[in-house]
C-alpha cells in the first residue's frame, strides 16, 4: 500500500499498487509523475516523482507508462524498382478488364 496526500483535497490515501500508474518521459528520465484517481474527491491527479522515487513504485509493483515517442518498423522491405504509376495502374486494370486476365498475368514475371 501507497499512503500520499491528494493535492486536489488534501485527503490522505492509502491505494494499492494496482490504482497507481508511473508515467516517465523517456526523453528526461530524470523525473516521474504517479497518477491516481482521489478516493474523496474522484479528480485525477499527479505527483512528482525524483528518479529514485520512480523507480522505487515500479519495483514495487505500480504499472510503468514511458511517454516515448514508439518506434514503428515495418516488417517488410521496401522493393527495388520504380515506384508504381497511375499508369501502371491503368496497365492493370487494362489487363483486369479482359477475359483471360488470369493468364495475361501468369504468362508475366512477377
Amino acid at each position: 500500500m501507497f499512503s500520499f496526500t491528494c493535492p486536489q483535497c488534501r485527503a490522505e490515501l492509502s491505494m494499492p499498487a494496482r490504482r497507481l500508474l508511473v508515467r516517465v518521459d523517456a526523453g528526461r528520465t530524470t523525473t516521474g509523475e504517479l497518477l491516481f484517481t482521489c478516493l474523496a474527491c474522484h479528480r485525477t491527479s499527479a505527483l512528482p516523482l525524483d528518479a529514485a522515487a520512480a523507480a522505487a513504485v515500479v519495483v514495487a509493483g505500480v504499472t510503468f507508462l514511458s511517454l516515448s515517442e514508439p518506434v514503428v518498423e515495418h516488417p517488410e522491405s521496401r522493393p527495388d524498382g520504380p515506384a508504381f504509376t497511375h499508369d501502371d495502374l491503368l496497365d492493370l486494370h487494362a489487363v483486369l478488364d479482359r477475359d483471360a486476365w488470369f493468364e495475361a498475368l501468369a504468362g508475366q514475371d512477377c
